[in-house]
């Protein structure tokens, strides 16, 4: 009886134990459960919008830095895409299916060549149509970045006109803060304002940026510079086209180009001078053309606007910007600046020699120098 009994109480105890195991077991799912779902709804929270534009996963693979590979061309191809820079360019709502229209699966095939012109599932609110860049190539096909004669046939190494990522990369924000005082960044004081209509805070920091950001030029007059010198400071390029000057090299030996060289965004840059104002920049124009902003009656209008000398005569224009001092192509300057620096130096040096064999005497006043009999 007695052994009976203390099988019963073990038995008993067994269960109860088991059932306790259970009980903590399924309270310990239940937590990992919670604590996985506050995870997503943090991490939905946070990158929501930052992954809107990434529905096709691509982030996947080419979010790692070291994602890359020798081209056939032999050139280097990163394929890396930092995402917290891709999310605060003008890009960032555009999916990536949006420009690589071929790419079906995951993995895919070695990417086509983006079409920059075709038409983006982006809406222009203005037309209420969808957006292309359509019209920029009408531009350029009117512009003296065209490929084409007056004939419409392709021009003498036309492979050297500039395609779109020749200028373009993905361009980020910049956005301006104007409400008491002009200065980079946003104002909070104005968003404040934009919340009185509009309640979807990534709807107003989306287009606030993006106002602002066009404002103002998208780029330093130091960076405009750079990019056009790719080609317009190539010697190869130069001589092909037989143009008269490397125009960058020569921009930045003005004063123009030396305060740009220091950042300073007051200073005009290569779009402000040869764009026609109010027009887009893809409008560029040849000097030889009447219609032209640099044409030789109407560079006056370059230098008077209201951003740079308002009172500036017609004469302040005839300053040949992009002149370099060659003995072919400015031959009075050249000569006149080498007259200069002849007597400068003729001046000068004299003047230190004597200077120095003053001081040298001063140091040693006892040396005498005697010739040897």
């Amino acid at each position: 009886m007695i052994r009976h009994t203390t099988r019963t109480e073990l038995s008993k105890k067994q269960k109860k134990s088991n059932r306790n195991f259970k009980m903590r077991e399924y309270k310990n799912l239940q937590f990992v459960a919670g604590m996985a779902m506050v995870t997503l709804l943090v991490a939905l929270f946070n990158c929501g919008d930052a992954r809107a534009s990434d529905v096709g996963n691509c982030l996947l693979c080419h979010k790692y830095p070291g994602l890359s590979r020798i081209g056939e061309n032999g050139k280097f191809r990163l394929f890396y895409v930092n995402e917290n820079i891709f999310m605060n360019s003008v890009h960032a709502k555009v999916k990536c299916e949006g420009c690589h229209t071929d790419i079906q699966k995951i993995p895919h095939e070695p990417a086509k060549k983006v079409d920059c012109l075709r038409e983006c599932h982006i809406i222009e609110p203005s037309s209420e149509q969808k957006f292309s860049h359509k019209e920029v190539a009408e531009f350029l096909s009117n512009s003296v970045h065209t490929k084409l004669d007056e004939k419409q046939k392709p021009k003498k190494y036309a492979e050297d006109m500039p395609y779109c990522l020749d200028c373009h990369d993905n361009p980020l924000y910049r956005p301006l803060s104007f409400f008491k005082r002009v200065r980079p960044g946003i104002s909070e004081m104005a968003l404040g304002r934009c919340r009185v209509c509009h309640k979807n805070d990534e709807f107003i920091f989306r287009f606030y940026n993006h106002v602002t950001t066009r404002l103002h030029t998208i780029r330093s007059p130091k960076n405009i510079a750079e990019m056009c010198g790719r080609c317009h400071d190539d010697p190869k390029v130069v001589a092909r086209h037989n143009l008269t000057t490397k125009a960058v090299y020569s921009y930045g030996e003005t004063f123009h180009g030396k305060a740009a060289s220091y950042l300073d965004e007051r200073i005009p840059d290569c779009l402000d001078c040869h764009v026609n104002r109010g027009k887009s920049v893809h409008q560029m124009l040849s000097h030889k053309d009447p219609l032209s902003i640099t044409y030789e009656t109407n560079k006056a209008a370059i230098c008077s606007n209201i951003d740079c000398h308002p009172k500036a005569t017609p004469r302040l224009a005839n300053y040949k910007v992009h002149m370099e001092f060659d003995p072919i192509q400015s031959p009075r300057e050249y000569y006149f600046k080498v007259f200069f620096i002849t007597l400068t130096g003729g001046t000068l040096l004299p003047l230190m020699g004597i200077m120095f064999l003053d001081l040298f005497r001063r140091l040693f006043p006892n040396i005498k120098i005697t010739r040897r009999k």
